[in-house]
């Protein structure tokens, strides 16, 4: 269960470690929320749900997890009603996919179909027309490299489970491992993040949304994580991956983790690697910046600045143009707070 227990463990991690945006706040605010996870108190293990306009007004509560419950990986519908989020249950070790509204209310759980031997739902995200979203269901038994599951890779089903779809590309099950899909805006390809359960490095990948064409975006070595693909149409960010460096199994010594951009349209990988460009600058000190989201016009992108304090650590959201100018905080509360996800607010 060595996916499960890896971003399980990470959110303990967190907990305990607590122990010891946009171009303006007025109509750019109102047309747009941020929801991210954040720790409730320093000292518990609950994670919900919070969301807020890119200036960090209106702060409100979305979801209200149980002991021992931790909600994160949050999705905004394409028409801002709706959060798609993973429910990590630390007791039981397995997640399910949860569905709230914008206001709060009426969180419920879907019904995917995860049966024996599936053992876990998770990184829900929404294909643009708004009916369907993808996920990663895991399958055991995990017997597969260094005890990972024997599937994980990437489905699409309607919000009520039905219409269940392969994908990822077939004859990759227990070698590779695929997360967080992420569309283009008309639909026509996605760009994902793949872990190699043999070596286990971490790369983001480009196919078309039927599988095929599948091409690699990031080196291996820099393990690419949390990525975002710009919903511009149209500009300089047009096409453009966001993602933070070394999300997966943390910076090598004298290294720090940042958020860079690499084009979806690159190839091959080595073309790639020279168009990469750093959206933060860290350079293997305390500081750290990470999990980045694009807003909804591909302006600017939200991300999470990272920071040891005198007795914890400290995890605030934060917005930026792509290069890297003009930093504004959306929330710099004491809490830990991390994994934002940019919407549009609800319309109709």
């Amino acid at each position: 269960m060595r996916r499960i227990r890896s971003r399980l463990t990470y959110a303990n991690v967190i907990s305990i470690s607590c122990l010891f945006m946009l171009f303006g706040a007025g109509t750019a605010a109102a047309k747009s929320r941020i929801v991210w996870s954040r720790f409730p108190r320093q000292t518990g293990d609950r994670l919900q749900l919070v969301s807020a306009h890119p200036d960090g007004s209106h702060l409100r509560k979305l979801t209200r997890p149980g002991k021992h419950v931790q909600d994160i990986d949050a999705s905004i519908s394409p028409n801002g009603r709706q959060v798609a989020f993973e429910r990590d249950d630390l007791t039981k070790e397995t997640s399910r996919v949860v569905l709230v509204r914008a206001s709060g209310h009426k969180a419920h759980t879907l019904d995917l179909g995860c049966v024996d031997p599936c053992v876990a739902d998770v990184t829900p995200d929404w294909l643009p027309a708004g009916n369907r979203f993808a996920f990663t269901p895991v399958l055991g038994p995990f017997d597969e490299p260094h005890d990972s599951a024997h599937s994980a890779v990437l489905y699409t089903a309607r919000r009520d489970g039905s219409h269940l779809r392969r994908l990822s590309e077939p004859g990759i099950d227990g070698k590779f491992e695929d997360y967080r899909a992420r569309f283009s805006p008309d639909g026509s390809y996605v760009v994902f993040q793949r872990l190699n359960n043999v070596t286990l490095d971490s790369a983001l990948f480009r196919m078309d949304a039927d599988g095929s064409h599948v091409r690699r975006l990031t080196p291996w070595k820099l393990e690419a994580d949390t990525q975002d693909l710009s919903l511009a149409t149209h500009g300089p960010t047009k096409d453009l991956v966001t993602f933070e460096t070394y999300g997966h199994g943390g910076p090598p010594r004298g290294k720090s983790q940042n958020v860079a951009t690499v084009p979806s349209t690159c190839a091959p990988v080595g073309d790639c690697r020279k168009q990469i460009k750093y959206v933060t600058h860290h350079r293997g000190g305390k500081g750290q910046s990470f999990n980045p989201s694009w807003s909804p016009n591909g302006r600017r992108i939200a991300y999470v600045r990272f920071r040891e304090g005198r007795n914890n650590f400290i995890g605030d959201i934060w917005t930026t143009r792509p290069d890297g100018s003009h930093r504004r905080a959306v929330s710099t509360s004491p809490l830990f707070e991390y994994r934002p996800d940019w919407g549009p607010a609800p319309t109709g």
